[in-house]
């Protein structure tokens, strides 16, 4: 399957563990790593080479920009990326070319430390401009001091997407989430409601079921357009209350597991309820990329960044941070979801294709730990992948904290 979602499961380990919610974004994560093979040589330009599924650089060089290409015309999705240097280091020209035309990434020199503070403010700046100010203040002076961090990688993006049928906040109902862990977990949320045609589908023999909301589709005008982007939110719900991690491992094992799942058919849902909800959730994404073999650019003696800087420090660098920052927030309208990294054919709107009769009505009610995915379907893209599973003790439904200093 795709490597960067196999970094999601495995990442999720901690977060299932600790019965927390849990966000990812694969897109996110491949334009942070997509920065580092121009300034990389050697060992660790092969491992990045292949881990990023391309044979040489020029290949990737020509890929990537052709994806951030098309995500910029994604009207939903804002995006932005740089690269922070010590002013103690001299970047390269090629580098900063390959960064600036490939990338649409950007090279600025601070002082990262005689200046922590100005140079943490800098990097926060990119995130929360990137993000329209949802994630703020996420990198703190403190990173800085020692003497340790060089170069910064960072890059943001924001996703804003209005449901193509928005849910009627009249219809949304109170009822209670089963939390994992025994009696007394329960808690009491708002469910968005839409009972009716809805394209859901069944995997009675796997243990789960999966519903699929669009998101209009518009052009950058503001307009809707067949020709737009056409992105929506898979939500996979087990049959059973504690069934998330077999279908996470069952998601592990199968190829384009998301895309593959996608319904094909409208039906009638009734009752149909998701809940609202706020929550975010951080992780270093190295030991996941170290299992999945790709270790060389993140062990001291190892590492060749000889290609990002012309006066290397004698003992050379490193990447000793590969931080995710993501944030979600469902409600009545759409979808916002944010997510930053430092260190198929679209079905229409209409009824059901000529066939089978339609099966009888489906119950879809996420009243338990479920895991969800956004999607774009031209591309095939997979923008978030996360898990709702609420641990006791926390504010993760409409929790009224901003997402800042998290």
């Amino acid at each position: 399957m795709d490597q960067f979602l196999q970094v999601a499961l495995l990442a999720r380990t901690e977060a299932i563990a600790r019965q927390s919610n849990f966000i990812f974004s694969p897109l996110s994560l491949r334009a942070a790593l997509a920065l580092l093979p121009a300034g990389t040589k050697g060992e660790t330009l092969r491992q990045l080479l292949a881990f990023l599924g391309s044979q040489e650089l020029r290949q990737l060089k020509a890929a990537n920009a052709g994806l951030i290409a098309e995500m910029r015309a994604w009207p939903q999705l804002s995006s932005a990326a740089c690269i922070f240097a010590d002013k103690s280091l001299v970047l390269r020209p090629e580098f900063v070319s390959t960064a600036a035309s490939a990338h649409k990434a950007y090279a600025k020199s601070l002082d990262f430390q005689n200046q922590p503070e100005a140079a943490a403010a800098e990097v926060n700046a990119l995130i929360t401009h990137a993000t329209r100010g949802r994630l703020r203040n996420i990198v703190s002076p403190d990173s800085f001091n020692g003497g340790d961090a060089k170069i910064v990688l960072a890059n943001a993006m924001h996703f804003r997407a209005t449901w193509a049928r928005r849910f009627d906040p009249s219809d949304t109902v109170h009822d209670d989430f089963h939390r994992l862990g025994g009696g007394g977990t329960d808690v009491r949320v708002p469910f968005l409601s839409d009972p009716g045609m809805q394209y859901a589908t069944s995997f009675a023999g796997l243990g789960f079921k999966v519903l699929q909301c669009f998101y209009k589709t518009v052009g950058r005008d503001g307009r809707l357009s067949r020709d737009a982007p056409c992105f929506s939110m898979l939500v996979f719900l087990p049959h059973r209350r504690d069934g998330l991690a077999g279908l996470l491992r069952l998601a592990a094992t199968e190829p384009d597991f998301v895309m593959r799942c996608v319904p094909r058919r409208e039906q009638v849902v009734s009752p149909c309820m998701i809940p609202k909800f706020k929550f975010c959730f951080k992780f270093d994404a190295r030991a996941a990329l170290r299992w999945l073999g790709l270790a060389a650019p993140f062990e001291p003696s190892d590492a060749d960044l000889s290609g990002m800087v012309s006066n290397m420090p004698e003992l050379g660098m490193y990447v000793s941070s590969m931080q995710q920052l993501g944030a979600v927030e469902v409600d009545e309208e759409g979808t916002t979801a944010v997510g930053a990294t430092y260190t198929a054919t679209s079905p229409g709107y209409g009824g059901p294709p000529p066939g089978p009769p339609p099966p009888p009505p489906m119950s879809f009610v996420a009243d338990h730990p479920f895991m969800f995915a956004i999607v774009e379907y031209g591309s095939a893209e997979v923008l978030f992948s996360a898990t709702s599973w609420t641990r006791p003790k926390s504010c993760d439904f409409l929790s009224d904290q901003p997402i800042d200093d998290w």
